[in-house]
């Protein structure tokens, strides 16, 4: 079976990331489209074997089933859909199409694409929305993935699936709108999760204890902690576990109840979560 092209519109860090671990020769060419000059030289020295490199979409035919990557900021995902409309006169020129961008619908990228001209192709576009986080960088994202193959001949969910799992973990949702969960929870997850590292770094700093250590101690923490979080069924009772009566571990956690803290970080993702909502409804 012949491959299909891979293209990447929008060549910014997350693009790179993926692109950087993805297996290439899942298809028969890469074409990282980026218009901005001085990043094109830079994406030049990096980029591997048959991967073209290009400034517009000027010239490009799409092949059936070729996959399109929309890896530029949602202000800028309608403009690059109306190029895509006037490159795709005929069905068999239709691109599967994922967006990584936040926040834009599968409604509004189909909407953007499909026009008057295209009407007739309403119902052959196959269109995806990926969620990566920033720890796709070194392989260790969480992908939120939402669509659905509408002719499903090409296998091409599959293939979606092996782009994403280049760069970590994935998760098919079946809702678009859990995607804003997703948001919330592992696309801004890794601030969080950095905003608790600098806390107790400092506190450990303030304590006693030199940068070098202070991060070094805090980081692994974190990372052994979130290795046994995998196999732990009852987050609660493990917690127990770790709270000798009289202990240290209870001085801290009484503190943090004392405070409200799971509050407050609910009402944090929580409002994380209505933004997401918010950025979708304003993009329809």
């Amino acid at each position: 079976m012949a491959k299909n092209k891979l293209y990447f519109i929008g060549y910014g860090h997350m693009a790179e990331a993926i692109y950087q671990r993805l297996d290439k020769s899942l298809f028969e060419n890469i074409c990282l489209i980026e218009k901005d000059d001085d990043r094109r030289i830079s994406i030049d020295k990096k980029k591997h074997g048959k991967t073209q490199l290009l400034k517009s979409l000027h010239g490009i035919k799409f092949c059936n089933s070729d996959i399109v990557i929309l890896a530029v900021k949602p202000n800028q995902i309608k403009l690059i859909c109306n190029e895509i409309n006037l490159l795709m006169l005929e069905k068999k020129d239709l691109p599967v199409v994922i967006s990584i961008a936040a926040g834009v619908t599968t409604t509004s990228i189909k909407d953007y694409i499909i026009q008057e001209n295209l009407s007739h192709l309403q119902n052959f576009l196959n269109i995806y929305r990926a969620m990566p986080n920033l720890c796709a960088s070194n392989g260790d994202s969480i992908t939120g993935l939402f669509g659905s193959s509408i002719s499903d001949t090409t296998n091409t969910k599959n293939t979606v699936s092996e782009i994403f799992s280049s760069v970590g973990e994935i998760l098919w949702v079946k809702k678009e709108a859990d995607l804003n969960i997703v948001t919330a929870i592992s696309g801004s997850g890794p601030a969080y999760i950095f905003y608790i590292m600098e806390v107790m770094i400092n506190s450990a700093q303030e304590l006693g204890l030199s940068e070098k250590d202070a991060k070094k101690l805090v980081t692994m923490t974190l990372i052994g902690s979130g290795k046994m979080g995998l196999s732990i069924q009852n987050l609660k009772e493990q917690i127990s576990k770790v709270s000798s009566k009289g202990g240290t571990t209870e001085a801290a956690l009484k503190v943090f109840e004392k405070e409200n803290l799971g509050l407050i970080f609910n009402q944090a993702i929580e409002a994380a979560h209505a933004r997401s909502k918010e950025i979708s409804q304003s993009n329809e």
